[in-house]
C-alpha cells in the first residue's frame, strides 16, 4: 500500500515538472519608478525557471547596498483534472538614489534550461524630496503617518485631481480626464462618492484594469501613493469654456492612537480609522471651433487621422443582379460621429440604406478603429456605368490643417438580360427605358396629346346649370359634416380612459418602431430600454393606470381580471425579466438574441390588444 502511494506521489511529481517545463521562460524586472535621494528600495529579477549565470550590469545613479539575496516560491493547482505547477526565482537587491535625475537600467541577462534570456529595461526617478514621511511611499504595509494627529492630514499628503490631458482643444477632438488620489499617509480604503457628470461633453468609460492600486508617482517634487479611480474618454459637445465638476471622495485613514509605548499596544491595536472627505478643484476646457480658412466643401465635423479605401465586389454582372460596394474608414478621432460621403451612383442602379458596421475601441490617445458602409447596388439595365470616386475631408489637429481623401473609380459592365420590350398587354405594346433615356426623352421632344380633347361651345354659362347648384350644396354639406365630426371629437376627448385606450397601440407602435431602430445600430442597451417601455405603456394606456403604480406583483392580477390568459401573462413577466436583465447586466446580447426579443413583445402586444377592450 504504502509503495503505491509512493508510486502515485512520484507520478504526480513528475507530471506537474511536466507542465512546468512547457511554459515559456518569463524574466522580469521590478521596481518603483520614483524615489528620494538617499532612500533605500529593491531591485528585482524574477524567473519562472531555475536559472544560472545571473549578469546585472552596471547601474548608474545607485549605490549598491545588498544583494543578490535569493528567494524562491512554488503553487500547485489542479483544474478538471489538469495539474499546474508554477515556480517562480527572485534575485533582490537593495540600492539607494544617491543623485537627482532619470536612470535607465539596463537589460540583465539570464541562463534557464541552456538558453540566455534578456529582462526588461526600467526607468527610475530619483528626485530631491522633502525628506519628511518617506517611510509613506513605500507601499501600502507601511504604516505612513504614525504618530500623527488627525489635525495633521490636510490637501498637502491627502488629495484628489481630476488631471486633464488637453486644456485647449477644437470641437471634434477628444480628451481624456484621470480621476487620481493622491496619499502620503496610511490611506485604508474608500467611502462615499461623487464623480463629475460631465456636461458638456460625450463621454466614453475607459477600460479598467481591475481594483484600485495605489503606485507611486512624483506629484511636485514629492512622492505619493497615487490610485487611479476612472479614466473617461470626453468629446466636447460645443465649443466655448466648458467646467467639469469637482471630484468628492470619502477616503477611509489609519491613525495611530499615541505613541507606541510597547509590543503590545501594536499587536492589540493601537489605531482608529477616520473618514476625510476630499474635493477637487473645477477644471475649465477652451474648445475653439475649427478654422473657417481652407474647410472643404461638406467637410462633416470628423477630426483625427483617418484613411480611407473603397472597394467593388465585382466589375461585371448581369441585369438584377446584385453588387456590394464598401467604403471603410480608418484611424482614430471621433470615429461614432463619423458620416459616409455623399455618393452618386447611376440613375439605373437600385440602391438601398447602407449597412454601418464600427469596430472601436477607446484607449489614452483617443478613440481608434474602423467604420464600414456596405452598400448593396442592383442594376436593372445593360450597360457600361461608372461609379464616382468618393471624396472624404477631416480636420488633422496635428497637422493643423484639413485633408481630403478620394477613392478608387469604377467601371461596371452589366450584361443584359432577357429582353421584354416585345412584351404586350392587350393591344399595346409594353416598352422597357433606361432613366437616362426618359431623362433625355424629356429634351428632345414635347408630349402630344391625341384622343378626345372635350371641347365646348364658346359662350356657355355655367350659372343655373346643375352642375352650379350641386356646386354650391357641396361646401354646405361639407361644413356640416365637419361641425359633427368635431363635435364626436370633443365628446371623444372628454373621456380620458377611453382616449388613452385608444392611443395604446399607437404609443406601443412608436416604442417598438424606435426600438427596432436601435436593433439595427446594435445599440442593446437603449433597444431594451425601448421594448420596456412599450410594454410598461401599452398595459398603463390600455388599463388607465398610472405607470409608477404598476409592478411585477400586480400586473398578473391586472390581467387577469381583464380576461387575459395565463400564458399570455407568464409570456409578458418573462420579457420584463429579459429586458431588465439585458440592460442592467449587459454582454452576450447579439442581434439575433434582439431580433427574438422584438418579435416576442410585438406578439404579445398584439394578444393583449385582442382580449382588452
Amino acid at each position: 500500500m504504502n509503495r503505491t502511494i509512493r508510486l502515485i506521489g512520484l507520478f504526480a511529481c513528475i507530471l506537474t515538472f511536466l507542465t512546468a517545463a512547457g511554459q515559456p521562460v518569463e524574466f522580469k524586472a521590478s521596481a518603483p519608478s520614483v524615489v528620494e535621494v538617499g532612500e533605500q528600495f529593491r531591485l528585482s529579477f524574477s524567473v519562472n525557471r531555475q536559472g544560472t549565470d545571473l549578469q546585472v550590469p552596471t547601474l548608474e545613479g545607485f549605490n549598491l547596498l545588498m544583494g543578490p539575496s535569493t528567494s524562491s516560491s512554488s503553487s500547485i493547482s489542479m483544474i478538471n483534472g489538469t495539474t499546474t505547477r508554477s515556480v517562480n526565482y527572485t534575485y533582490t537587491y537593495v540600492l539607494e538614489g544617491v543623485k537627482e535625475g532619470t536612470f535607465r537600467v539596463p537589460a540583465a541577462t539570464i541562463v534557464a534550461d541552456g538558453q540566455q534570456y534578456r529582462s526588461n529595461t526600467l526607468e527610475i526617478q530619483v528626485i530631491k524630496g522633502s525628506g519628511e514621511e518617506r517611510a509613506a511611499g513605500r507601499g501600502n504595509n507601511n504604516r505612513s503617518g504614525q504618530g500623527e494627529t488627525p489635525a495633521s492630514i490636510n490637501e498637502e499628503n491627502l488629495f484628489v485631481r481630476v488631471e486633464v490631458s488637453k486644456r485647449n482643444l477644437y470641437l471634434g477632438e477628444s480628451l481624456v480626464a484621470t480621476l487620481k488620489v493622491y496619499s502620503r499617509v496610511d490611506l485604508q480604503r474608500f467611502g462615499r462618492s461623487k464623480f463629475p457628470s460631465f456636461d458638456g461633453f460625450l463621454a466614453e468609460e475607459l477600460s479598467s484594469a481591475g481594483p484600485i492600486e495605489l503606485k507611486r508617482e512624483n506629484y511636485d517634487g514629492k512622492i505619493y501613493n497615487v490610485g487611479v479611480l476612472r479614466r473617461v474618454l470626453l468629446f466636447p459637445q460645443h465649443t466655448g469654456d466648458i467646467t467639469i465638476e469637482p471630484l468628492e471622495l470619502e477616503c477611509i485613514v489609519r491613525q495611530q492612537l499615541a505613541a507606541s509605548r510597547s509590543f503590545f499596544d501594536d499587536f492589540f491595536g493601537n489605531y482608529r480609522e477616520i473618514s476625510f472627505m476630499r474635493i477637487s478643484r473645477p477644471q475649465t476646457i477652451h474648445v475653439r471651433e475649427l478654422p473657417a480658412e481652407g474647410r472643404p466643401l461638406g467637410f462633416g465635423g470628423t477630426v483625427g487621422n483617418i484613411t480611407m479605401r473603397n472597394s467593388l465586389s465585382a466589375d461585371t454582372v448581369s441585369e438584377n443582379e446584385a453588387l456590394t460596394y464598401r467604403i471603410t474608414f480608418q484611424g482614430t478621432g471621433n470615429l461614432k460621429l463619423l458620416e459616409a460621403p455623399a455618393l452618386s451612383f447611376p440613375p439605373d442602379f437600385e440602391t438601398y440604406e447602407p449597412k454601418v458596421t464600427q469596430n472601436t475601441e477607446t484607449g489614452e490617445n483617443g478613440m481608434s478603429g474602423t467604420v464600414t458602409y456596405e452598400y448593396l447596388l442592383i442594376p436593372r439595365y445593360g450597360g457600361d456605368y461608372t461609379i464616382p470616386s468618393p471624396a472624404f475631408s477631416y480636420y488633422d489637429p496635428v497637422a493643423h490643417s484639413y485633408k481630403t481623401l478620394s477613392g478608387k473609380e469604377f467601371q461596371v459592365h452589366v450584361r443584359k438580360g432577357r429582353s421584354v420590350a416585345g412584351a404586350t398587354a392587350g393591344e399595346g405594346t409594353v416598352h422597357s427605358f433606361k432613366k437616362e433615356e426618359v431623362r433625355q426623352l424629356g429634351q428632345d421632344i414635347r408630349f402630344i396629346r391625341t384622343g378626345d380633347l372635350k371641347l365646348h361651345t364658346k359662350g356657355t354659362l355655367f350659372f343655373g346649370t346643375p352642375f352650379f347648384a350641386l356646386a354650391c350644396l357641396i361646401p354646405l354639406l361639407v361644413f356640416v359634416a365637419g361641425v359633427l365630426i368635431t363635435r364626436k371629437r370633443i365628446r371623444e376627448n372628454a373621456d380620458l380612459a377611453k382616449v388613452k385606450n385608444k392611443a395604446a397601440n399607437k404609443m406601443a407602435r412608436k416604442r417598438m418602431k424606435a426600438a427596432s431602430a436601435a436593433m439595427k445600430q446594435l445599440n442593446a442597451e437603449q433597444f431594451y430600454e425601448e421594448v420596456l417601455n412599450a410594454l410598461w405603456g401599452y398595459v398603463s394606456y390600455k388599463l388607465n393606470i398610472d405607470k409608477s403604480k404598476l409592478n411585477r406583483d400586480n400586473i398578473s392580477e391586472l390581467l387577469e381580471q381583464k380576461s387575459v390568459g395565463p400564458e399570455t401573462i407568464r409570456e409578458f413577466i418573462g420579457l420584463l425579466d429579459t429586458c431588465e436583465f439585458a440592460r442592467y447586466a449587459p454582454g452576450g446580447e447579439t442581434e439575433q438574441t434582439m431580433e427574438q426579443v422584438y418579435g416576442n413583445g410585438i406578439a404579445v402586444i398584439t394578444r393583449l390588444d385582442k382580449t382588452i377592450r
